[in-house]
């Protein structure tokens, strides 16, 4: 009596079985689809469209004004991610990049612009703001003046030129400069704020506030701005009220700004508020482990506080940072003929060999190497003369390898010099006698040792430091070092008479 419902029931089953298999074929083909990526997953959400390049400019442009110039330098990188051929992306971006002390980027990309725009008198200007940021005064000088040729109207260009002849310490072309760009352009920060720099640099330091408190008027968040201001209210007009005042702003902008907290700590070490000092130094330095005036700032606040060892590995941070700092500054090596038994200590204009440095790497200025040619007033018998010299900035050791150079005549030598780094007395340093062998090659291996650079009284008071731990044997070198910069210190000469005391006392007991 069960029999029809039974049989119902199967016909059902094979149907649904039928079903199944035919879904289950389908997803098999579409996943192999999937897989061979001929369709798309339904699963995946639908890509949000990309905003186009000139809103990520205004983007950066917006940040900017706000003071967060590393978040629009971010910006402006992905404008040009999205649109790599056009130049207005990239000046705006050179300028944020020297703001921040991103200097080799800003050149290289500087240099870019140009190429892709030779006619474009921003890009030459702004490459030529890049180049004095980088310590490459000529070349400024040269991108800032076709700027102008290009533009005579451009106030900024005049601006940067202006910066450029003070770093070079041509006055009256500074101010020619600033003053052309005041007359073009007075509501830009940038012409407002190099007019101050000029000022400041002259020594007019109310001239110079005023000019730094107009630039801040027309764009009040950039943190280098509020330190020139804060840097003249202490230093030229003794108002620490308003250096403070400017010191914190810029700390409230730019929270890992590093100048700034050195700034307003060395304030409160003026003001004789040493514990105040002593926070604000150390954030200084935790900020920029290779700010060398910070750390010579904090020792010196050590030292005001008695904490004599505490301002023993500060001092010696300093002196290394600043003699690294002074090595980066190398801009060429070159050969003279000197006399064996001249006493003068600078090279004689009998140069035989020449070269210019150039950075190893693209990314650092540690590494510096100079291909050396013979000078085209040298005689014909350097004609085949041919060499490298490397330097290393951070350790001060350098190499000198030279072929095809002949033995000097009698009473002669060769001595190689640095154009660009100092020692300690002023003079430019020097190999001494470059041993040339009878195959005419010469290779030498050494180091600058201390050079022109860290402050007398980091070498000075260091050395007392040594003294009050009872280590003369390393106050000696430091002492000297002092009086290589100053014969006359006498805080290095009394130093020196203390250690001799004390060694006396120490043998007599």
């Amino acid at each position: 009596m069960y029999i029809g419902p039974r049989r119902k029931k199967r016909q059902t089953s094979a149907i649904r079985v039928v079903i199944l298999l035919a879904l289950i074929g389908g997803a098999i083909y579409v996943h192999t689809l999937i897989r061979r990526n001929l369709i798309q997953s339904p699963f995946v959400p639908t890509p949000l469209p990309t905003h186009a390049p000139s809103w990520y400019a205004d983007e950066a442009d917006r940040l900017y004004w706000e003071g967060n110039l590393e978040e629009a330098i971010s910006t402006y990188e992905q404008a040009i991610a999205l649109d790599p051929d056009d130049v207005l992306f990239y000046i705006p971006l050179v300028r944020l990049l020297a703001l921040e002390h991103r200097e080799i980027e800003a050149v290289r990309l500087g240099q870019k612009a140009v190429e892709m725009a030779p006619e474009n008198a921003q890009a030459w200007a702004v490459l030529g703001m890049a180049y004095d940021w980088n310590d490459d005064v000529s070349e400024a000088i040269d991108a800032c003046k076709k700027a102008i040729d290009l533009d005579p109207t451009y106030a900024e260009a005049y601006a940067y030129l202006a910066e450029v002849y003070t770093d070079a310490v041509r006055w009256v072309e500074a101010r020619g400069a600033a003053e052309t760009a005041l007359k073009l352009k007075s509501n830009s920060v940038d012409v407002q704020r190099n007019y101050g720099y000029v000022l400041e640099n002259q020594g007019d330091y109310a001239g110079a506030a005023e000019a730094y408190e107009r630039a801040l008027e027309i764009h009040p968040y950039l943190a280098y701005i509020r330190i020139a201001a804060g840097r003249v209210y202490r230093d030229g007009l003794w108002d620490y009220t308003a250096a403070e005042e400017h010191f914190k702003k810029a700390i409230e902008i730019d929270p890992d700004n590093a100048e700034a907290y050195d700034q307003l700590g060395w304030t409160y070490y003026n003001m004789q508020e040493y514990e105040q000092a002593e926070t604000y130094l150390e954030k200084a330095t935790e900020a920029d482990p290779e700010f060398g005036r910070a750390f010579g700032h904090l020792a010196i606040n050590y030292w005001a506080r008695r904490n004599w060892e505490d301002a023993i590995l500060p001092f010696q941070r300093a002196i290394s940072l600043e003699c690294i700092a002074s090595r980066r500054q190398a801009e060429a090596f070159y050969i003279t003929v000197e006399n064996r038994d001249s006493e003068f200590p600078g090279p004689s204009p009998d140069v035989v060999v020449r070269g210019d440095f150039v950075s190893v790497s693209e990314d650092s200025k540690d590494r510096l190497q100079a291909t050396l040619k013979p000078q085209d007033t040298a005689g014909e018998e350097w004609a085949d003369v041919q060499g490298t010299v490397m330097l290393d900035a951070q350790t001060g050791k350098y190499m000198v390898e030279l072929s095809g150079l002949p033995m000097p005549e009698s009473g002669k030598m060769y001595v190689g010099w640095f154009e660009g780094i100092n020692t300690l007395s002023g003079i430019p340093l020097g190999t001494g006698r470059l041993p040339v062998k009878s195959d005419g090659s010469v290779q030498v291996e050494t180091e600058t040792g201390w050079v022109e650079g860290p402050r007398i009284e980091y070498f000075y008071t260091l050395g007392l430091a040594y003294y009050y731990k009872a280590e003369c044997e390393k106050s000696y070198p430091l002492f000297a070092a002092a009086l290589q910069i100053d014969p006359n210190d006498y805080s290095a000469q009394e130093g020196i008479r203390l250690c001799q005391e004390a060694e006396a006392e120490n043998g007599g007991g």
